[in-house]
């Protein structure tokens, strides 16, 4: 009897989000530890130049002060390079780190690629466990997904 042996093998496997990662400035994030003291609320970007995505960054910051009492937090995930990624961040001056999907590993473990250098404009809630609680997938100029998201959030008084 023969025995078939399949090994495989990637450098990031996972299911969803790892437990640390690094924003674009070197900060080194522990997802867990951050998931486990505030709700982790993720923003795809389609590419770090999409205007429409830079626009729903804007949209947040504004509301900043009235999420305070909602404890949550804000990620953002961009393909791109980290020259692209910060000329977003200074646009829009979102003030929460922006991580860079290094070859989209973590939009592919999402099902978020549009193809090799876009991925799909999402909102996502993320657990505890680091595992989608709530998606809104998709964006555009009539349509940012704020008044569901902040439903879910259970948040009172905001747009």
């Amino acid at each position: 009897m023969k025995k078939l042996l399949i090994i495989v093998t990637t450098s990031f496997l996972f299911a969803g989000f790892p437990n640390v990662v690094s924003d674009i400035d070197g900060t080194i994030i522990d997802l867990k530890q951050l998931a486990s003291e505030k709700r982790v609320v993720v923003i795809t970007i389609k590419t770090a130049e999409c205007p429409v995505c830079q626009q729903q960054l804007i949209r947040i910051n504004d509301k900043l002060n009235e999420l305070a009492s909602c404890n949550v937090t804000f990620l953002v995930l961009s393909p791109g390079t980290i020259n692209k990624i910060q000329k977003a961040k200074s646009n829009t001056k979102f003030p929460f780190p922006f991580i860079m999907d290094e070859n989209l590993e973590i939009s592919k473990s999402l099902d978020l690629i549009i193809d090799e250098k876009q991925i799909l404009p999402s909102i996502l809630v993320l657990n505890e466990k680091l595992e989608i609680e709530w998606a809104q997938r998709g964006r555009n100029a009539f349509f940012f997904g704020d008044s569901e998201l902040i439903k879910i959030l259970k948040c009172s008084s905001w747009i």
